[in-house]
């Protein structure tokens, strides 16, 4: 019995994090070589292998509402290619309406019960929250701040580290709060971005802020799912959404002195997403343990 467990621990830990990794690293490494444009393709392939094996049932096109994280990925490469393209309000409202279609997707399987303005109205407040991250990590990514090709790797790829902080800090959250299957899902995330930011080291390719808003837009995905289908509080929910606006927040309010090095400026992002997401992940699991074992 007890090692048919160990097994299980195992062959868990294998997808969610370990072959996300390597799937991550192989595709990043395939697109940061041959389509450095499109290099943020790396983490959503080593997501979409991660989704296949903790969701073995996964299917094309959806039959369940987790079937429906594929659709996520693919609105998220349409997204990326429209971001590429002329400011104009055309693109713009064409971008809110697929985070929203994102969202509706996500939610209206798991909510057709609440009928569908409720569906409508969590799908609005999801790209809302989505075009804001968008928008704050333009802004932060905007500074303008003198960089070596070390640190300037660094610098452009603080959002991609901390969405990987804030899913990995969630994932245990979302686990012990009611859906196993979710909370590996954001571990899946966490090591597919690991994967994809090793990759993007070792090739020197650097980030624009449409690579990074598919992961945010998985990650608000997973969280606001979780709230409906394992019981997640909205306190708690909001919490581990917040974790994902650390970075850019922090990089916008903390601005570099001349008498700080770029790599201590990163350092002290990096820092602060992680001290911040940490202390929201043990709040968070402090309100979702179940009570019967705090007695």
């Amino acid at each position: 019995m007890y090692e048919q467990a160990s097994n299980t621990t195992i062959l868990m830990l294998l997808n969610t994090a370990v072959y996300p990794f390597i799937a991550a690293l192989i595709f990043s490494v395939i697109t940061g070589k041959w389509f450095p444009t499109s290099s943020f393709l790396g983490y959503l392939g080593g997501f979409v292998i991660g989704l296949s094996l903790v969701h073995t049932g996964l299917s094309f096109p959806p039959n369940q509402a987790i079937d429906y994280y594929s659709t996520t990925a693919l609105i998220g490469i349409a997204v990326s290619l429209l971001m590429r393209l002329k400011p104009s309000v055309v693109k713009q409202s064409l971008i809110a309406l697929l985070f929203g279609v994102s969202f509706y997707l996500l939610l209206n399987p798991v909510l057709k019960h609440s009928g569908q303005l409720v569906s409508l109205s969590g799908a609005a407040v999801g790209a809302v929250m989505t075009f804001l991250y968008f928008i704050l990590t333009t802004m932060s990514q905007n500074k303008p701040v003198e960089h070596t090709n070390r640190t300037r790797f660094f610098f452009t790829h603080l959002p991609t580290i901390g969405l990987m902080i804030a899913a990995g800090a969630s994932s245990p959250v979302v686990s012990i709060g009611g859906s196993l299957l979710l909370g590996q899902l954001l571990g899946v995330l966490a090591a597919a971005l690991m994967g994809y930011l090793v990759a993007s080291y070792a090739l020197k390719t650097t980030q624009t802020e449409h690579h990074i808003v598919v992961a945010f837009l998985l990650l608000a995905g997973v969280l606001t799912q979780s709230h409906v289908l394992a019981d997640i509080p909205t306190t708690v929910m909001l919490m581990m959404l917040a974790s994902g606006f650390v970075t850019p927040i922090a990089k916008i309010l903390i601005r570099p002195s001349s008498r700080e090095s770029n790599t201590q400026y990163n350092f002290l992002i990096i820092t602060t997403q992680g001290v911040m997401s940490l202390l929201l992940s043990g709040l968070s699991v402090w309100l979702v343990w179940p009570q019967s074992s705090l007695y």
